[in-house]
């Protein structure tokens, strides 16, 4: 009976891949869904690159202070991951938090210590006003749900920053240098999450204003990342 309810749902209200356009049961088709950029091991304990076998830093971070412990993410921000990013953030397709990032972020988790909280990376009131949703807190509290932890908006932008896209790393730093405060004490072992880390600029200075205000550890995860 359900495979009759689906398929004339389908039939009258027929689903579209995100990626490709074409029909899909689901946010995406089996093409565009075998094609997702996954990151398999091994990788950097640290920063999360893969890497020829697995080691606790690698040489592309063993000099960067991160303020965080490591990262993880399950997909390169290419193809298909960087089309998943985007129609979350720009076309407000918040079904893919559910559908798809999730079970992947839980995936990626997978072995891991438990959090005692989950912390979207947070942004400015003026991107929320016109965005209408901050696309880390999204993906935060369907993460939190499956790896049954709580979230904690512990943290607040303070300043506005520029737009990171063409910022080298050191620019990228400087940009998001003093721009997030703690909104309270932290406490434990915190999960930093957000869509897509480059530099780690941004998951390094929520880090450390989490670890000023009290954490004892700060871990972070995002979707994709750029490799």
């Amino acid at each position: 009976m359900q495979a009759y309810v689906e398929a004339l749902a389908d039939l009258f209200y027929p689903q579209w891949c995100l990626s490709c356009d074409g029909r899909a049961s689901d946010v995406l088709c089996r093409a565009c869904f075998d094609a997702l950029p996954r990151i398999w091991g091994p990788t950097c304990g640290r920063c999360g690159l893969p890497t020829a076998f697995e080691t606790p830093v690698c040489g592309e971070c063993k000099n960067v202070d991160f303020g965080f412990e490591g990262v993880r993410a399950p997909l390169r921000y290419e193809g298909v991951g960087k089309e998943i990013v985007h129609a979350l953030k720009y076309r407000g397709y918040t079904r893919v938090v559910e559908k798809l990032a999730v079970p992947l972020l839980s995936g990626t988790l997978r072995g891991t210590a438990p959090f005692d909280a989950v912390v979207p990376v947070p942004i400015h009131r003026k991107r929320l006003r016109k965005r209408g949703f901050n696309q880390a807190a999204l993906l935060a509290h369907g993460l939190a749900h499956g790896i049954n932890a709580g979230v904690s908006d512990t943290l607040q932008v303070v300043r506005s920053t520029r737009d990171q896209v063409e910022l080298s790393a050191a620019e990228r730093r400087a940009n998001v240098a003093g721009a997030f405060a703690p909104k309270a004490r932290a406490r434990g072992r915190l999960l930093l999450v957000d869509d897509v880390l480059t530099t780690g600029a941004t998951l390094g200075a929520c880090a450390g204003a989490l670890l000023r205000a009290g954490a004892a550890e700060v871990h972070a995860v995002t979707l994709c990342r750029t490799v």
